[in-house]
């Protein structure tokens, strides 16, 4: 149960700060402007981004970006189900991942629903110093590379592991 409590964790708050920082950014007339939080290493900056990661414009294909999203999901969702039956490793990284997919999706899902105003992904977070900036990103997109993270730590943990055991 606690790992699909971590999507629901991270999709809540990706999508609670999406639409306060959307809200924020109209509400206050500051499209295309920054505000600092932590001086200039973190800022949030409002974007609103109709393709896929680093602003790589897929706007033409975005039907068929959502598709292939919804299939990832349904991927993710039977592997996170699998590792958890198995008491694999893989369940936190796959939980995380769930979450921020299903997070960026539900954004590329409201895109079709004009009346909601959506143009895209929203993006916010902005991070660097100076002219030295990351790419904008969201809390889905920061929960889906933890995720990778700890893919790569269980696979660097584990496969020297279990090198160890076979020496022993």
């Amino acid at each position: 149960m606690k790992f699909l409590l971590i999507p629901i964790v991270v999709i809540f708050f990706d999508q609670i700060s999406k639409i306060l920082v959307k809200e924020y950014f109209i509400n206050q007339d500051l499209i295309f402007q920054r505000i600092n939080i932590l001086g200039d290493f973190l800022r949030f900056t409002f974007l609103e981004n109709p393709g896929i990661a680093f602003g790589i414009d897929t706007s033409n294909y975005h039907i068929y970006i959502t598709i292939l999203t919804i299939l990832a999901i349904i991927f993710i969702f039977f592997q996170l189900f699998h590792s958890i039956s198995t008491e694999k490793f893989d369940a936190y990284p796959l939980s995380f991942i769930l979450g921020g997919a299903i997070g960026n999706c539900i954004d590329r899902v409201l895109v079709f629903f004009p009346s909601l105003n959506y143009n895209g992904v929203i993006d916010f977070i902005d991070m660097g110093i100076g002219n030295f900036r990351w790419y904008i990103f969201n809390i889905a997109d920061a929960s889906i590379t933890v995720g990778l993270f700890l893919f790569l730590y269980n696979f660097f943990v584990n496969k020297e592991n279990n090198s160890i055991e076979k020496n022993i």
